[in-house]
């Protein structure tokens, strides 16, 4: 694989590949050597138009600060604070890895095209994608706001959207693209949002939804059966479930999309490196960031769910989370797994057509 180191991944981004190239696929994973001597310290983990957009630099949003945690509303489960801000551009620099320095798997439409961006978060695809393509016109939506300090940056072709994609879609115009990245556990219906995403696409236009693994589910770790990890993923899937909003990856099935009617349907399926282990030095850094972003994620995705559904204590929450931390760190050869699902709206009526790409090599 083809990549840069993470500090100079922001001067890789590449354009997405033009209409009809295939190019931007997900490599297969090569067989990783071990490093015998890895090391991670604690101090390497991070501590209105017609579609009603509205400006980041709203500030009269009232968050609601919970366990010392801040969230855009009483309900969604995943904060919107510094610390998810930060796990979150981590995030978009592990996919910027993973892609080559690309944006995304399908081609952008030439012309001006609309692009929608579900649960954007702080905004990074966006404003690097507006960037390259400042002749298309960015709807990017998310159910809160993000303090992420750029509302000073001049985004002519961007407009932030409030809005909660779980409701009815009421864009006045179809887009060309609709991208969701993060978003599992987001939803109580995917079916629901594959329909209205096919139904606000123009024909030919694209969905991209890419997520990695929340839970710890396909998180391999060596002798992991009775493992604080397992503890851990047992009791998210059984309290997400318990809230109706399962954590999972069972959202990227190519089924779902071909049921929505999308044609054309992928899934590129990559196996990555979780720590410092690999030998590679590319894997490597791509490994410190997954760790890193793993290791983040663990309160954010299980302190409002684990409290609110299981009965646990935030006290009780943290102490595990402390136990798969101190685990995961020095764990050995660690392997998890992000997917990618993609397919397009028929120009015409023409027969489904599903293609599946698993490009992992265990």
């Amino acid at each position: 694989m083809t990549a840069s180191g993470a500090g100079s991944l922001k001067n890789t981004v590449r354009s997405p590949p033009a209409m009809g190239d295939t190019g931007g696929v997900l490599e297969p994973v090569q067989k990783l050597e071990v490093d015998s001597d890895p090391e991670l310290s604690c101090e390497d983990e991070p501590d209105s138009d017609s579609d009603g957009q509205i400006s980041i630099k709203s500030n009269n949003i009232e968050a609601i600060i919970e366990n010392n945690r801040r969230y855009c509303n009483e309900s969604y489960h995943m904060p919107n604070d510094e610390a998810e801000q930060t796990r979150l551009n981590i995030v978009h620099q592990i996919y910027l890895i993973l892609l080559n320095g690309n944006l995304t798997t399908v081609p952008v439409s030439s012309g001006a095209p609309r692009i929608l961006d579900i649960g954007t978060g702080p905004g990074d695809w966006v404003i690097e994608m507006s960037a390259l393509h400042p002749e298309a016109t960015f709807i990017a939506s998310d159910i809160g706001v993000f303090d992420a300090g750029i509302g000073h940056i001049d985004l002519p072709n961007v407009f932030f959207q409030l809005d909660d994609a779980g409701d009815e879609w009421t864009y006045d115009r179809p887009f060309d693209l609709v991208h969701l990245r993060g978003l599992s556990g987001a939803f109580k219906d995917w079916r629901y949002i594959y329909k209205q995403a096919f139904k606000h696409l123009n024909p030919g236009g694209y969905i991209e939804v890419s997520d990695e693994d929340p839970a710890g589910d396909t998180v391999t770790l060596p002798n992991s059966n009775n493992s604080y990890l397992s503890i851990y993923a047992s009791a998210m899937r059984s309290a997400a479930e318990a809230a109706g909003f399962p954590r999972d990856l069972s959202h990227l099935r190519p089924a779902m999309l071909s049921a929505a009617g999308f044609v054309d349907v992928r899934v590129l399926e990559r196996e990555v490196p979780i720590g410092l282990w690999p030998v590679d030095i590319q894997e490597k850094t791509l490994g410190k960031m997954v760790l890193i972003a793993l290791l983040e994620g663990l309160e954010a995705y299980s302190l409002r769910h684990l409290t609110a559904t299981s009965k646990w204590t935030p006290d009780q929450v943290r102490d595990l989370c402390d136990k798969v931390k101190r685990e995961l760190m020095t764990a050995r050869k660690m392997t998890g797994r992000i997917r990618i699902l993609t397919g397009r709206k028929p120009i015409s009526s023409a027969a489904k057509k599903v293609e599946t790409h698993n490009c992992t090599t265990v």
